[in-house]
């Protein structure tokens, strides 16, 4: 009985550090304001997960001062053509101006407009859904001079799943989504030999730009960022070193078992994503070949692989067999 009782707490336990790594912040405020992103994205076409995800990056969930006190939570200055009220702020220079709207939804309409100018109108021709190019376009066209704006966005759209704002069931069911612009799955498996011999690594910034990876391999595939296991490092080890739970990371890496690393495994920071690469349609199961890792190698999460193909979790998969990646 004791044992019982040891290992309930235990759960309890693992199960409680995972829900302090989700901001009750930022779940207040997404379960306040979506209704107004989805809103924005009916009207205007910008992404509810994009917006979303950049409310709480730059008004802090609401808690900043522009937001509270200005109802500013997209951090919008003034310009010679703003005919409204402003608020004086300390940001990249002293005292500068900002815009100052009555309601928190003015806030949002103005940061869809400001996204509609000719500065940004590549980013209209992309999936509504397909929100890593949104948040790396949006670096690409001038909006934020942080370097790491777009991994900000990505992160904060995948912990907290976002996504569902734009793909909300009511707005397919009104037309405002064109389904034939959502991403769509590759039919063409002619070049899967091909990709899954030669998955491409995106470098990172240099490593002195990278304290936290001192030491470790890095980089990004499928957009998401990861490390390289050492040698005898553990979940444990790792997570300690970079300041995270180790369930989170376990979770993170499809490792809530008692599976552990192996020196070069890789192992993802973020939460993967539900589905490779668009040049990675799918993959031909061969002897030898671990579920875990194509996961790993491909980053995406194991559950979606087997959703992907119709195939119960953790049914034992056979040689030859075609599995789609996207």
């Amino acid at each position: 009985m004791k044992r019982i009782i040891a290992i309930v707490s235990a759960c309890w336990l693992c199960t409680m550090m995972w829900a302090q790594s989700l901001n009750a912040t930022y779940l207040a405020y997404i379960e306040q304001y979506r209704y107004i992103a989805i809103e924005q994205q009916r009207k205007h076409g910008v992404p509810a997960a994009i917006t979303m995800a950049q409310a709480i990056l730059e008004s802090a969930a609401g808690q900043s001062e522009l937001a509270s006190k200005a109802n500013n939570h997209f951090g919008i200055k003034c310009t010679s053509d703003w005919p409204g009220k402003t608020f004086n702020h300390d940001d990249d220079k002293t005292n500068e101006c900002f815009r100052k709207y009555a309601e928190v939804s003015d806030s949002y309409e103005d940061h869809s407009l400001f996204l509609k100018r000719k500065r940004y109108e590549s980013l209209f021709a992309l999936a509504i859904d397909d929100y890593e190019n949104w948040a790396y376009g949006l670096k690409a066209c001038g909006y934020a001079t942080d370097s790491k704006y777009p991994e900000k966005l990505i992160r904060l759209i995948e912990l907290y799943d976002l996504n569902k704002l734009t793909l909300d069931e009511s707005l397919l069911r009104s037309g405002a989504i064109d389904k034939k612009k959502l991403s769509t799955n590759v039919g063409d498996t002619s070049i899967a030999f091909v990709a899954q011999e030669q998955i491409d690594d995106y470098p990172m910034c240099p490593l002195d730009e990278l304290e936290l990876f001192h030491n470790h391999r890095s980089g990004r595939r499928n957009g998401v960022r990861y490390v390289i296991a050492g040698p005898n490092e553990t979940f444990a080890s790792l997570a300690l070193f970079l300041n995270m739970y180790e369930r989170t990371l376990r979770k993170y890496n499809d490792a809530l078992d008692t599976r552990e690393l192996r020196e070069g495994d890789i192992v993802y920071i973020y939460p993967k994503k539900n589905r490779a690469e668009r040049r990675y349609p799918s993959y031909y199961f061969r002897t030898g070949d671990d579920a875990w890792e194509i996961a790993q190698k491909y980053g995406i999460k194991l559950k979606s692989l087997y959703k992907l193909n119709g195939i119960p979790y953790g049914t034992p998969l056979t040689t030859q067999q075609r599995l789609d990646l996207r």
